[in-house]
């Protein structure tokens, strides 16, 4: 949860070290929201992991128990989602320690990004993402409108306030196509 009680917006690419011990340091800018309460780590799509905290996990677990437990893919997606989910807390310098099941499962090496995604983080394999990226980076434009649908988002969402911004000696490193591209419309 933000400062204002309502969810942080998470946004941003953090590259980690992972240690022998499986442990990773959450980024100073979401530490306060993630480390108050218990998070939940799951298989992600595209080969990461995927990090909710409570109340984004509980609203996910909602939004699958209204499927129709009658289709096989349904009962699928549940059954393999709901028993790899692991809920974690933070230890007291701010680090996660990720089950060496998932870990495995996401081929995590020692280099790990962990990337925003509006209400949940992503845990990759370094290498993974930069090859992801260099895939897609090149569509930008074609995947916004795929996904926005030719529509402008909102000014600011009321529901969402932004993270504020980190410091300039939080380790960020961006893609060098994604400063130069412009914003979608």
């Amino acid at each position: 949860m933000g400062h204002s009680g309502k969810a942080m917006l998470l946004t941003g690419q953090y590259r980690r070290s992972l240690d022998d011990k499986l442990r990773v340091a959450v980024p100073k800018p979401f530490r306060e929201a993630l480390t108050a309460a218990p998070l939940y780590l799951t298989p992600g799509l595209d080969g990461c992991l995927a990090l909710y905290p409570e109340a984004e996990f509980a609203a996910l677990a909602d939004r699958l128990a209204n499927a129709s437990p009658a289709t096989a893919p349904a009962r699928d997606y549940a059954r393999l989602f709901f028993s790899q989910a692991e809920c974690l807390s933070a230890d007291k310098q701010g680090r996660l320690r990720l089950p060496a099941e998932l870990a495995q499962w996401a081929t995590l090496q020692s280099e790990i990004v962990l990337v925003g995604v509006r209400d949940h983080l992503e845990i990759w394999d370094a290498a993974r993402w930069d090859q992801y990226v260099a895939q897609r980076d090149h569509s930008f434009t074609d995947l916004a409108e795929a996904a926005l649908g030719g529509a402008r988002p909102p000014a600011e969402s009321p529901s969402m306030p932004s993270a504020p911004c980190p410091p300039a000696s939080e380790s960020r490193k961006l893609p060098t196509a994604a400063a130069q591209r412009p914003a979608p419309r």
